[in-house]
This record gives C-alpha cells, structure tokens and sequence, in this order.
C-alpha cells in the first residue's frame, strides 16, 4: 500500500471514530433519514436554517467506515454554507463517485479526497453517498416547504413520516409486494418460504422483519435491496426499514408453505 493510500486510510478510521458534529439537533429545522439496505447502514441528519444559510448540522449515524466517515466529512463541509451552495457541494461529490475524475476540493474540504479510494470498490459506493443523498432530500423537502409558506421559516420540517398519517396502506398488500421476492438459491418467494417475520406500518414508514436462510448468506445483502425496493414502490410508502432477525431460527419445516416444503421433501 502506497503513503497516500496510509494517509486516506488514517483519515476515513479518524472520522470513524471520531465523527464530527456528532448528535441530534431539537429542534431543527431539517430532519431527514438515508437508509443503505445494502451494508445496513443508516444516518439521521438534522439542521438549523437561518436567512437560507445552515448554520448548523448533526448527524447521527452507524453502519460501516465508509458511511460514518463520509457522514463526518459532509457535516463540516456543509455547515455554515448557503443551502444553493450545499446542494451544489452534494451534486460535486455525488458526481465524483459516480462518474469518476478527480475533483479540485478547497483546502477546507481535501478530506472528501480520502473518499475517492472508494471507487475503486463500486459496490461501496453508495455507502459513501448515503448522507449526501440525504441532505440533498432534506434540502429539497425544506425549500420546498418554505415556498409554500410564502418563504417564512417553518418550525421544523422532518423527512420522518408522521405517527398520524395515514397511507390506506395493509399489511397484506405489502406481503402481496414481498411475494415477488424470492430467495435466490431457493427460488421460492420469501412469503412461501416464511421469511417474513412481521410487517408493521406506521404512517409513511413500513418497517419489515425478515431473517434469512442461514447467518452466513452470501446473498443476504441482494435479498434486503430486492425487499426495501419493492415495498418502497407501494403508494404512500415514504421510508423502508428492514431488520433482519435470528429469534426464533428459521426452520422450513414449521414456517415454509406447503408446497415449499413437498418441493423440498420436508411435507
């Protein structure tokens, strides 16, 4: 490994473990939530807003390096800049990773060039652009809220669904979603396998518990990307979280449909 790979290793494993402007704003201006079903990562951004200018941020955030790093970075990048000027910073970043080339950062920013290692691993990418995703849809929810307010500051605009919002939303249409998910070694749908646990909706948010075949599935991650896209394509659906749990173990036996479990000679 070359000095300059040591020296962007040293400076994401800084952000890590030291993140920056770490915590939760209350309240805040801007509240919005990123989601990576891929690594499980996930990030909680909040920030004040005066006069068009975000004069303050802070995140909280778990998942890998990559995600809590690149988090960290966005947090000091952004802060103290107009809204135009973060969504631009956003737009810069996001293009970088995407599309590759090297890009000129200001002095103040020339830790977002630890990131740039990260394209080398493209499946890594979207753990880096996770937050940024995120505040470029805060940002956009926000402007568009104070447009409609006639450009008076609202109280506080969150990206969260609402407790009391109500999407018409079943749980029975969500399991009617999952059942075009299927277990890619098995070839069964995910419902007729029982790897459902529980479904529960509140609001725009759909939370969905699934477990998988075995701990060591080397498709796991393919699997929760298949299931946080079909239900985020269900009307109202705002927000998908997918938890995977291990209680009680799965057993096909108890769990599968019958028809899984003549194919598989276990009825």
């Amino acid at each position: 490994m070359s000095l300059t790979d040591d020296l962007y290793r040293d400076i994401i494993l800084e952000h890590f473990k030291s993140p920056h402007h770490h915590g939760k704003l209350e309240p805040a201006d801007i509240t919005v939530e990123g989601v990576n079903p891929f690594c499980g990562d996930e990030v909680t951004l909040t920030a004040r807003v005066s006069n068009g200018i975000m004069t303050e941020i802070q995140a909280l955030a778990k998942g890998c390096s990559i995600s809590q790093a690149s988090t960290s970075m966005l947090t000091d990048a952004v802060q103290g800049q107009t809204l135009a000027d973060a969504q631009r910073l956003a737009a810069q970043f996001k293009q970088v990773m995407l599309e590759g080339g090297p890009a000129a950062w200001p002095e103040a920013l020339e830790d977002l060039e630890a990131l740039e290692g990260v394209k080398k691993y493209p499946v890594r990418i979207k753990c880096a652009i996770m937050a940024w995703n995120a505040l470029l849809e805060g940002i956009q929810d926000y402007t568009k809220e104070t447009a409609v307010t006639g450009g008076a500051k609202p109280s506080a605009i969150s990206h969260q669904p609402s407790a009391s919002a109500s999407t018409g939303l079943t749980e029975t249409q969500v399991r009617e979603a999952l059942q075009a998910v299927e277990d890619p070694e098995l070839h069964w749908s995910i419902i007729e396998l029982g790897l459902v646990y529980g479904v529960q909706i509140g609001g725009g948010l759909v939370t969905v518990d699934v477990t998988l075949t075995s701990p060591g599935c080397p498709y796991g991650p393919m699997l929760l990307a298949q299931i946080h896209h079909a239900v985020k394509e269900l009307p109202g659906v705002q927000q998908v979280k997918v938890n995977v749990v291990w209680t009680p173990p799965w057993d096909p036996r108890t769990m599968a449909t019958d028809d899984v479990k003549m194919e598989l000679g276990i009825g």
